[in-house]
């Protein structure tokens, strides 16, 4: 059974029905996927619908195999790391971390940093960090929560996403991870091209 599925998702942008390729998408545990939008409006889009932000017109998201498309974003065993990491740049990354789990115990956040391997930039702020030490500082950020999934998000104008897809995976082998992109070459070594869906036009039913 795939962790992730995505079946007959679609939804409306700018007046016109958008979708995946007829057959559902499928991530198995410990394994990578791509999905390549039009453009970045239509990617955060597309996130907003596995995250619980916007409702899709039809179709269905499991997880595990759970349906969870109609559930609240805290429901859905979907972690997010955002274009660019996301980080608060005002905090320290232990100060970012405390603020992505306000309902957690600094103990979890500690036991995280260590296992993510980032106890020496507790300290930092994310301008003090590379790019790829601020997406792994993301990554730990996303697995504070109980997730199973994690959707990476690759933007025009922002560094690349690999690290983020390698500290997943390199953290938790068990995880599925989805890359949700707007320019297909950016991310085309990151997985087979058999593991590559393009979001394209719908035809009305």
């Amino acid at each position: 059974m795939p962790l992730l599925e995505l079946s007959g998702l679609t939804w409306e942008t700018r007046g016109t029905r958008r979708g995946l390729p007829p057959g559902p998408l499928t991530v198995d545990s410990g394994s990578t996927a791509v999905v390549v939008a039009a453009d970045c409006a239509e990617a955060d889009t597309f996130t907003d619908i596995l995250l619980g932000l916007e409702m899709p017109d039809d179709g269905l998201i499991r997880v595990g195999g759970e349906e969870v498309t109609m559930r609240l974003p805290v429901d859905r065993k979907i972690g997010l790391v955002p274009a660019g990491a996301g980080l608060l740049p005002h905090l320290t990354v232990e100060q970012n971390l405390s603020f992505a789990a306000v309902s957690l115990t600094r103990g979890s956040v500690a036991y995280m940093a260590k296992q993510a391997k980032i106890e020496g930039f507790l300290r930092s702020r994310p301008h003090e960090l590379a790019h790829d030490e601020r997406l792994d500082i993301a990554v730990a950020r996303a697995r504070l929560l109980p997730i199973r999934v994690v959707v990476v998000e690759d933007r025009t104008g922002y560094g690349p996403c690999h690290a983020a897809v390698s500290a997943a995976l390199r953290t938790n082998p068990s995880l599925a991870v989805l890359v949700v992109a707007d320019d297909r070459t950016r991310v085309a070594s990151l997985t087979s091209p058999s593991r590559f869906w393009e979001i394209a036009d719908v035809p009305e039913p």
